[in-house]
C-alpha cells in the first residue's frame, strides 16, 4: 500500500474500489485483485473513505435524492453515484476537506470516468447541497 498520495489520488483509489464493490466484490476481494492484476494506488486515507461511504450509505443516498431533482436514485449511473458518494461523504463528515474541494474533485472524476454532460449534474447537486451546508 503506498503511504504518500495526493488527495485526487486517494479520491481515485477510493473511487475504484467502491465502484468495484457495487458488482458484488469485498474491498479484500478488489485488494488481492488489484494487486494482481495492477497496480492501483491507495493507502490508509483510501480505506478511510472506503470505509465511511460504506457506514454512511443509508444517510448519504439520501442527501443525494434529496438534492437530484431531474433523477432518481435509481436512475443515476453507478459511476456518478459512487462519485456522489464519495463527495457527499466528504462534505458531511470530513471537516477536514472544504466542500469545494469536494466538488472539483467529484467533477474531476466524473470528467475522467463518465460521460462529459454527467460532470455537470454533479456539480449541480453538489453545490445544491453545499448552499445547505453554508446556510445560503
Amino acid at each position: 500500500m503506498s503511504d504518500r498520495l495526493s488527495r485526487p489520488e486517494v479520491r481515485e483509489g477510493a473511487f475504484l474500489t467502491l465502484y468495484q464493490m457495487t458488482f458484488g466484490q469485498t474491498p479484500e476481494e478488489i485488494d488481492e485483485l488489484n494487486a494482481q492484476s495492477f497496480d492501483m494506488r491507495k493507502n490508509e486515507q483510501t480505506d478511510e473513505i472506503v470505509r465511511g461511504v460504506c457506514e454512511h450509505d443509508k444517510e448519504i443516498c439520501e442527501v443525494i435524492e434529496k438534492y437530484s431533482k431531474s433523477r432518481s436514485l435509481s436512475r443515476i449511473a453507478r459511476v456518478n453515484l459512487v462519485i456522489l458518494k464519495i463527495a457527499v461523504y466528504e462534505m458531511k463528515y470530513c471537516e477536514r476537506v472544504p466542500h469545494a474541494a469536494a466538488i472539483n474533485e467529484a467533477v474531476e472524476l466524473a470528467k475522467k470516468y463518465s460521460l462529459k454532460t454527467d460532470s455537470g449534474f454533479i456539480n449541480g447537486v453538489l453545490n445544491s447541497y453545499m448552499r445547505e451546508l453554508e446556510g445560503r
